[in-house]
Order: structure tokens, then C-alpha cells, then sequence
């Protein structure tokens, strides 16, 4: 893709100017807003009995004649326990009352009358993960009743939002999963976070909730600004706006030549608007669309297509937006 972006930022190297923006995006035959489909949510999310997991440490409680308890038993990686008198006992899946079927069944081929009790002390098995745009990806534990919002929250969080006025990576609530069995759960976790219960369901052991770097919701400014980086996009935003937000040109920045790249990866249009034309009244200030690229120049003796198509190959990976960054400053 990243091949693709700086063939057709090259072809458009041979020119030394570029048309005006139109003033709003849907103005724009680059410009496509593609409508994503709301996932449905959970008619049903029931509450599901407690299982013991491997990892999971247990308490054993005996009663009988004489009364024992056994604390920091550990169920390993096959889902076994080793019970004192008992030896092996396979209890990984099931339920608290079928393992302490399954270990009282052990334990009376010595003590006919023996009964058992089982508490997880620490549930260790029981893990969620959260990667992605969040402050603090990672695995957590998951305590019963825990749903999407509460595991995301032991996250951090996701970092940015639309409403947020810094730069940085921002999360794509539209585009994250919550993936459980290998398969990805319809819900939609931006309305997780909103507390909706058709969406905010309840969290097992093992799922993962995976929330990406919306591309599609920011706007990146590099060039020569005073804080190139990338801002959370919302609707309405204007060219002078962004600039702002970067902290203004620097030093460098050409106040008549500030180019838009726009459009598919494969075959962007760029624009030129003028910052000084906009100042003054004489020209509008555009409304930018979602991945829209701002780029300042510092002359315009440097062909921005030359200058894009060496930034290309990051602009084309999320990942390597900062490294992006980092080179025009």
C-alpha cells in the first residue's frame, strides 16, 4: 500500500501548484465516506457459573473427622490439581460443585465420609487482554460480573477521542472488537463504553478486546509547523484550526503554500490553500476531511510530491506516523 501511495504522490510531483480545496469535503469527488454497518449488540449476555481455569489458585477445605484446608493449590497448565491424600485430579473447566464432586470422589477412597469445599483464592486463569489504542495495553484479571467498559478501563482507557485537543495516536471505537472463541462478539464497543447493556456485556476468561489506531478519524499536520503530529478529527474542523492546534508555522513554513493530500492511498489528490489568503478574508477557510494530510512547506522550490513520496512509506503504516513525524521536524 505504502508502494501504491508514493507512485501516485510521485506522478503528481511534476507540478508545481495544485487547485484550491473545495471548502467542504462532500465537495470533493476524492472524498468518500464510507458507512459502517452498527453492530447489533447481545439480545442475551446471562451470568455464567465461575470454572476453574489453569493458573487458578485454589483453597481446599476438608471436613471430616478432622477438618483440614489446604491454600495455594495451583491448577497447572493441564488443568490439574494435585490434591494432598488425593493426588491428580483433572478439575480445569469445570464448575466450583463438579470439582468438589470430582476431588471429594478422590479423597474418599481414604475417608468415606469426607467432604470437600473449593474457593478460588486467586484467579489467576481468569484473563482478559486489551491491545491497541489504549493507555496501558496488557492482560488483566477478570473478576465476576466484570464487563467491556470495566476491562478497557483497567486499560487505561482508549487514548484520544474526538473531543480530545492534543496530538497522539487516536483510538477507532468504530473499528474495535471484542474477540472471544477466535471469533469477534457483535457489539459495538464505542457504545460499550457508553454503558448501553445490548453492547456492554460481560467479560470471559480469554477474551480480548482489540481497539485499533483510527487512520480514518485524525488529521495529520507535518512539515514545518512548531508541533507536527496527529489530531483527533471531528466534523467542522478547519484548516486554521489544525494549524493551531500544531502550534502554528514555524520559522520556515510557507504562509501561501499549505498542501491537503486527499483521497484513496492509490490515487491522492493534493490541494494547495493559502494560509495568508485566509487571514485576510480573501480566500475561505476550508473544512478538512477524516485522514486528511496537512503539509507545510518550507519553500515552494521543494516539490511536495517529492517531499510526500519520501514520507510515503511511513504514512502508509500507522505504526511509523510518529517516526513520520520526527523527519519533518
Amino acid at each position: 500500500m505504502g508502494r501504491l501511495f508514493a507512485i501516485g504522490l510521485t506522478a503528481l510531483a511534476a507540478c508545481h501548484r495544485y487547485d484550491p480545496p473545495p471548502v467542504h469535503p462532500h465537495q470533493d469527488p476524492a472524498f468518500e465516506q464510507v458507512a459502517v454497518p452498527e453492530p447489533a449488540g447481545l439480545d442475551q449476555d446471562p451470568a455464567e457459573p465461575m470454572r476453574i481455569l489453569p493458573g487458578d489458585v485454589v483453597l481446599l477445605r476438608t471436613f471430616s473427622t478432622d477438618n483440614q484446608e489446604y491454600d495455594g493449590l495451583v491448577v497447572d497448565e493441564r488443568g490439574t490439581l494435585h490434591v494432598p491424600l488425593g493426588g491428580d485430579v483433572a478439575v480445569g473447566g469445570l464448575t466450583l460443585t463438579e470439582a468438589e464432586e470430582r476431588v471429594q470422589t478422590a479423597l474418599r477412597t481414604l475417608d468415606t465420609v469426607v467432604r470437600v469445599g473449593l474457593a478460588v483464592s486467586q484467579p489467576n486463569g481468569h484473563m482478559g487482554s486489551v491491545v491497541g489504542a489504549v493507555d496501558d495495553p496488557g492482560r488483566y484479571p477478570l473478576t465476576p460480573g466484570m464487563r467491556v467498559a470495566d476491562l478497557i478501563a483497567l486499560a487505561g482507557g482508549p487514548r484520544g477521542t474526538v473531543e480530545s485537543q492534543d496530538s497522539g495516536p487516536i483510538a477507532d471505537l468504530a473499528g474495535a472488537r471484542l474477540v472471544r472463541g477466535g471469533e469477534t462478539v457483535d457489539i459495538s464497543v464505542g457504545l460499550a463504553l457508553q454503558g448501553d447493556p445490548r453492547h456492554n456485556v460481560r467479560v470471559r476468561a480469554g477474551d480480548h478486546v482489540y481497539v485499533p489506531m483510527a487512520r480514518e478519524q485524525m488529521v495529520i499536520v507535518l512539515g514545518s509547523v512548531e508541533s507536527a503530529g496527529v489530531f483527533a478529527f471531528r466534523r467542522g474542523m478547519r484548516l486554521s484550526e489544525v494549524l493551531a492546534r500544531a502550534g502554528g508555522l514555524d520559522e520556515r513554513g510557507d504562509r501561501t503554500h499549505i498542501n491537503i493530500v486527499r483521497g484513496s492511498l492509490e490515487a491522492p489528490q493534493v490541494y494547495t490553500a493559502s494560509l495568508r489568503s485566509i487571514s485576510r478574508g480573501d480566500a475561505p477557510d476550508v473544512h478538512l476531511a477524516a485522514g486528511d494530510i496537512v503539509y507545510v512547506t518550507e519553500e515552494w522550490t521543494a516539490h511536495v510530491g517529492e517531499t510526500l513520496s519520501r514520507l510515503a512509506p511511513l504514512l502508509a503504516d500507522p505504526a511509523t506516523i510518529g517516526l513520520a513525524i520526527a523527519l519533518t521536524q
